[in-house]
């Protein structure tokens, strides 16, 4: 344990030649060419060995964070219980993830169909997987505008802010890992979609972009002004393209025709499946509620990004040296082409929006920006480079202020190991208890905001919920939430029913005004079917009283 603690903040030799050996091999593979009569070094520089590479030392960086990091986002728990839901009922349809979308926990189902935990450690290489095939996308992106040789280059920035992620609230499967992989696939289709003269050559590449488009908003609604920035920048790309009227109408409606295919059939599945209004209720009229409700009051725009900004480790700086590389190619008059300008201003300006717009103080929906500046800071400095006659120095400030930050920031990391290492407490010891008593089919039922209890247990969620903040708080929607909740209850008869609220909850510290007992109709459910079996303070366990047994 003391290695991988190390690893993190003080990081011995061998941690450090394994990482630096794995991110030398990727850089010296990104910036050589092939000497001639090479066919291994060629090989090496293939497009697949290029990125299996890049894998490698985004692992290598990032393995102790992966494996041993204190969960302290109880999203992550969120998602990862909602992952072992599905794969326990075999059904997408009948979960809620509250404000977040179905989309956002199916790739957690992945290391349970292959038959591994489905835990902290498998969410965070989920989450690993997902950004290392952004990076991929936006290199494949990149390589169509300005070739193989540049694209390995201007990728970097990206790369190394992915592969050097430390700081607590970036390292965990967010709800930004599947929506920010979903962009860039949906940004790659879209360009490759088209000719360098600017002429629709893939139609059905085409549609394919905008397939992932309408499939944007089930995975968050906050994702939807980059998806609408990127639809409307292809659209005008669309109708300014050299040809004739009706071509370009053709091309027009074949974009529409994927944004209709890939949102009506996740409505068709969504109401094939017998939950279509649930899903309605639960994922649009209350992520309109949430839209509005919960905003910091008089805080501008700039103050919330200056604040989110500053307090995420490392994050500052790789922002404002992206937006400096803009400027300087900016007023270098780099003139790229205007229609990947358009895309890049697009995505930036949508990406800014969905970070300030809901007004709180969320750090992690910084995870929108990274790959909008990096595809604007390459589209803008890749022309500059191209003409230039001494390309190395315009290089080496691209590489130096793009790559060098989060590199420097991640060598020189000083940061409290605190949260590295979980502290004993009760939930240990209810979880130890579910553990040792629990069967094969049981499910868990959660009153509170505690969902790591369904990962440290493995059991799925009886309700379709993993937190009960929408059956607690007051908002429009209570009585909806409180009937669904106990009727699933009802349906479900969960083998351990917990009251995480107290002082050992996430946000609902008052027992008194937050405890099961403040529902009338599920405290007469709880003792009418339940025993307490487990007093340590201050969560409540209840088992279902013909299971005492056990």
């Amino acid at each position: 344990m003391t290695d991988f603690l190390r690893a993190l903040g003080f990081p011995p030799w061998a941690y450090w030649t394994a990482a630096l050996t794995a991110l030398a091999a990727w850089l010296a593979v990104a910036a050589f060419p092939s000497p001639a009569g090479s066919s291994g070094w060629s090989r090496l520089r293939h497009p697949t060995a290029f990125a299996l590479l890049l894998l490698g030392a985004m692992f290598a960086l990032r393995w102790p964070a992966i494996f041993h990091f204190r969960p302290v986002n109880p999203d992550e728990a969120q998602f990862l219980a909602g992952a072992l839901t599905i794969l326990a009922r075999g059904e997408l349809g009948w979960l809620d993830a509250t404000t977040s979308g179905p989309l956002v926990v199916l790739p957690l189902t992945l290391p349970g169909l292959l038959g591994t935990p489905v835990d902290f450690a498998a969410g965070r290489l989920v989450a690993l997987l997902l950004q290392w095939g952004t990076v991929v996308l936006a290199y494949l992106s990149l390589r169509h505008l300005h070739g193989d040789r540049p694209a390995r280059l201007l990728v970097l920035p990206l790369a190394a802010f992915y592969a050097c992620l430390l700081f607590w609230d970036f390292v965990p499967y967010s709800s930004e890992s599947a929506p920010v992989f979903l962009c860039a696939l949906a940004a790659w289709l879209l360009l490759t979609a088209f000719s360098a003269e600017g002429l629709v050559t893939r139609r059905a590449r085409l549609a394919a972009g905008g397939g992932v488009l309408g499939l944007l908003p089930f995975s968050k609604f906050q994702v939807i002004p980059l998806g609408a920035a990127l639809g409307s920048a292809v659209l005008t790309w669309l109708l300014f393209q050299p040809t004739d009227r009706r071509r370009k109408l053709a091309d027009a409606a074949g974009l529409a025709a994927g944004v209709v295919a890939g949102a009506g059939g996740m409505l068709l599945a969504l109401g094939a499946s017998g939950h279509g209004a649930d899903f309605y209720e639960s994922y649009w009229v209350h992520n309109l509620f949430y839209a509005g409700a919960g905003r910091l009051p008089d805080t501008s725009p700039l103050e919330l990004l200056a604040h989110l900004s500053g307090f995420s480790w490392g994050f500052s700086a790789f922002q404002l040296g992206l937006l400096l590389l803009v400027a300087v190619g900016t007023a270098c008059r780099s003139r790229p082409p205007w229609r990947s300008l358009l895309l890049g201003w697009s995505l930036v300006l949508a990406a800014y929006l969905a970070v300030v717009v809901p007004g709180r103080l969320y750090p992690h929906y910084l995870l929108f920006l990274p790959l909008p500046l990096a595809l604007l800071a390459a589209i803008t400095f890749g022309p500059l480079i191209a003409r230039s006659r001494r390309p190395v120095l315009w290089w080496t400030l691209f590489l130096g202020v793009g790559a060098g930050a989060p590199l420097v920031d991640r060598a020189w990391d000083r940061h409290d190991l605190s949260r590295l290492v979980p502290a004993a407490g009760p939930r240990d010891r209810v979880v130890a208890f579910i553990n040792h008593v629990k069967r094969p089919g049981d499910t868990l039922a959660i009153w509170g905001w505690r969902p790591e209890v369904y990962v440290e247990t493995q059991l799925p969620q009886a309700t379709r919920e993993a937190l009960a903040e929408a059956q607690i708080n007051v908002h429009p929607q209570r009585d909806y939430y409180r009937a669904r909740f106990l009727a699933d209850l009802e349906a479900g008869r969960p083998a351990f029913f917990l009251d995480a609220t107290g002082p050992a909850d996430f946000i609902l510290h008052d027992r008194d005004r937050y405890g099961h007992e403040i529902f009338p109709a599920l405290h007469d459910l709880v003792t009418r079917s339940y025993t307490l079996v487990s007093r340590q303070e201050p969560l409540r366990l209840y088992v279902r009283n013909d299971l005492l047994a056990r």
